[in-house]
């Protein structure tokens, strides 16, 4: 089982869940601050509207409303693939965003921070495995060439020959590979948690390797919750609820071969020899609550690709496309743009000095 990884936070994640089941579950983030000018507008697009006193800061994201103008506006697709189907979603309007899953949930946990694009970006959604009835699981791990290969795939159905992207720790890597493919077709990409290369340690490579055997799902795993709780719960605005309980179905519902294939497909990446030969350019997302191996992972990556910028986002945890979308959507808005990105915050001393040492071992899993 692959399960999210951080620092011990669990007091403090409990004490920002305590109380907030009784408050309305319409009560929504505060998702963006007040000294954003085009704080009110992005709001607008999302579903939200400009507050009444100041006119600035809007009224916090409804997740429900987004999901449900998602499902009404997406278009969706199948793509068959060698034995196997892709289920996607696409959503806006503008130059193509791909978004690539990471190692647990499903591409809806994008959906907030395309909210706060899609009047820019046509973003696309792309899942291995659907709920929908008669769907079936892929009945094998792809390889990283078939995996890059269905991305593309995906993208020559949408007519698109050039393509950005934003990926999150599996995805992001998956992302290096598709760059380090066909450089050619891709834009620009933003990784979040990626890495050219993960260590899995002798008893991980057991767990993965029964678990693409085993029947159900997330939500079947002891324990399951209370490391959710620890490793995420904290970022989560205290006084919504139910969007901390999105995550956790959202999560609970892919099954377990599916998440056990993820971590094999990541053990099969290895780009550490193509890093400097990877031109399109590439953001670093870094983000306050993400761990040691991450921070180690993502430390090659600005060491080493040759057109990259990075970005340091405190308070938002491991799922900043949920936990804060309208903070990284203004990230991400100027680096597809091409335009200068704003200020970065300042990461503290811990993750400043950590450098890309090799990995003898990770304690830390690898989820997003």
């Amino acid at each position: 089982m692959i399960m999210p990884s951080n620092h011990s936070q669990s007091a403090t994640a409990n004490d920002a869940d305590s109380g907030a089941s009784d408050l309305s579950e319409e009560i929504e983030e505060s998702c963006c601050d007040a000294s954003s000018p085009d704080c009110g507008e992005d709001a607008a697009a999302a579903g939200g509207e400009p507050a009444e006193s100041g006119g600035t800061c809007p009224t916090p994201m409804s997740w429900r409303g987004v999901m449900k103008k998602f499902g009404e506006e997406a278009t969706t697709a199948v793509v068959n693939r060698d034995g196997y189907s892709l289920y996607c979603r696409a959503w806006g309007e503008g130059e193509p965003l791909y978004f690539l899953n990471g190692f647990g949930g499903t591409s809806e946990l994008f959906v907030l921070t395309a909210a706060v694009l899609r009047d820019e970006f046509r973003c696309v959604f792309i899942d291995e495995f659907s709920s929908e009835p008669g769907a079936h699981l892929p009945p094998r791990t792809v390889t990283v060439p078939e995996a890059v290969a269905d991305l593309f795939a995906v993208a020559d159905h949408f007519g698109d020959d050039v393509i950005s992207l934003y990926g999150a720790t599996l995805g992001g890597a998956l992302g290096l590979a598709a760059m380090d493919t066909q450089p050619q077709r891709i834009h620009r990409a933003a990784l979040q948690g990626g890495f050219a290369f993960r260590h899995f340690s002798p008893a991980e490579r057991l767990l993965i390797g029964l678990g693409q055997y085993v029947p159900g799902r997330l939500q079947h795993v002891p324990l399951r919750a209370s490391v959710q709780k620890q490793n995420h719960g904290l970022w989560f605005p205290p006084f919504d609820g139910s969007r901390w309980k999105f995550l956790a179905e959202n999560c609970d519902s892919v099954p377990l071969r599916i998440i056990a294939r993820r971590a094999a497909l990541a053990h099969q990446i290895d780009l550490r020899s193509r890093l400097d030969q990877i031109t399109p350019p590439t953001l670093i997302v870094q983000t306050e609550g993400e761990g040691r191996i991450a921070t180690a992972c993502q430390a090659e990556l600005k060491s080493r690709l040759p057109h990259v910028e990075d970005f340091w986002i405190d308070s938002t945890g491991q799922v900043p496309f949920l936990t804060h979308p309208h903070r990284l959507a203004k990230l991400l808005k100027p680096f597809f743009r091409g335009e200068p990105l704003p200020e970065s915050g300042s990461a503290p001393p811990a993750v400043q000095d950590v450098t890309a040492t090799p990995i003898a071992n990770t304690t830390e899993s690898h989820d997003d």
